[in-house]
């Protein structure tokens, strides 16, 4: 848990506001810092990832894989800078560096992914595949989000979903409700900006 604090401050550190909203947030995320839930450090970094990718002009989500208690990969959306890619989600850029480090198909098992939003369709089905099946996300996405919503998923990726094992679960952190406001804020400092610039290109 250390190691997330330790990140994450680094990450904050080194960051230096594009504007006031991110000074404002980095300043409510450093408020934030040491909670004492379980799931708080791997939350709140979420969100320091976040709002490194709203700083950079990017969408505001964050995710971070935890195996045996460590960080072991983490992203930040990147979907328009430094270029635009639109695999560049933050779940994506996590499952990409967790798969090149544990390339075996069980490597999954016992790894937790927090993310920062809940899961749009894309990064939902990479989760399905990946094995990596137990997902805790802040804030909810009720216009993108899928893990909410399986039973809209095509029924190939339905009966998938639908096999998981008990006890691996996609389903709303248990971190502290302040973390999960801030998560909602971070999505939220650019995403109407850059939809409104995508549905433009």
């Amino acid at each position: 848990m250390d190691e997330a604090w330790k990140r994450g401050r680094t990450l904050l550190d080194d960051l230096r506001p594009a504007d006031d909203q991110v000074a404002a947030l980095a300043e409510r995320l450093t408020g934030a810092e040491g909670l004492s839930g379980p799931e708080d450090p791997y939350a709140w970094l979420a969100c320091v990832l976040g709002l490194v990718s709203v700083n950079e002009g990017n969408y505001g989500v964050g995710a971070v894989l935890v195996r045996n208690g460590r960080i072991v990969a983490e992203g930040r959306n990147r979907l328009l800078r430094p270029r635009r890619n639109t695999a560049a989600h933050a779940e994506a850029e996590a499952l990409d560096a967790f798969e090149d480090r544990f390339p075996e198909p069980e490597a999954g098992r016992g790894t937790l992914m927090y993310t920062s939003l809940e899961c749009c369709p894309m990064c939902t089905v990479r989760l399905l595949n990946s094995g990596v099946r137990t997902v805790r996300y802040l804030a909810p996405d009720p216009d993108g989000g899928m893990l909410t919503r399986m039973d809209g998923l095509p029924p190939y990726w339905r009966r998938l979903a639908a096999a998981r094992t008990p006890g691996q679960t996609f389903a709303p952190s248990a971190c502290a409700p302040v973390l999960r406001r801030i998560a909602a804020d971070v999505f939220a400092a650019t995403e109407t900006r850059l939809n409104e610039r995508i549905a433009r290109a």
